[in-house]
């Protein structure tokens, strides 16, 4: 995890390889460590806003990753269970709402988006380089407490 010192200093002008090192990263790393991560890049500034992002990894989910991320966001407004053969049809901007909703109701549902993606890293690395060099700064100074 040596690769984890380069991201100490500087997240706004990731390096070129930032997807190759969350890779490997993601590989060692508990999922509890890179939803750490991520949920600091979903609050960070520097990146879009939350819903924004979750709409992204929403729409190049598969089905079971869309129904899952649609049950913690609806279980945090008490909705009901969302199939995976019903979430395929659910359009992004309608999750990006619900998520703003949640955040609004649910400060939580950030780290709870963050634990259910953190699952999925080969979803969050399209996130892109500054979100992923977000995660990865947090994870080494994290790692260095």
């Amino acid at each position: 995890m040596d690769v984890l010192g380069h991201y100490l200093q500087q997240t706004d002008r990731p390096p070129p390889q930032v997807h190759e090192d969350f890779d490997h990263v993601a590989q060692d790393s508990p999922p509890e460590a890179l939803g750490r991560g991520l949920e600091d890049a979903f609050k960070s500034d520097a990146t879009p806003p939350f819903e924004q992002m979750v709409g992204q990894l929403f729409g190049r989910s598969n089905p079971q990753q869309r129904a899952g991320f649609l049950n913690e966001i609806l279980g945090s407004l008490r909705g009901t269970p969302v199939s995976p053969e019903d979430a395929q049809h659910v359009p992004v901007k309608e999750v990006e709402a619900a998520a703003a909703e949640a955040a609004r109701a649910n400060p939580s549902i950030i780290e709870r988006a963050s634990r259910f993606y953190a699952n999925h890293p080969q979803l969050v690395q399209t996130l892109g380089n500054v979100a992923l060099s977000i995660a990865m700064s947090s994870r080494a100074r994290r790692r260095r407490v």
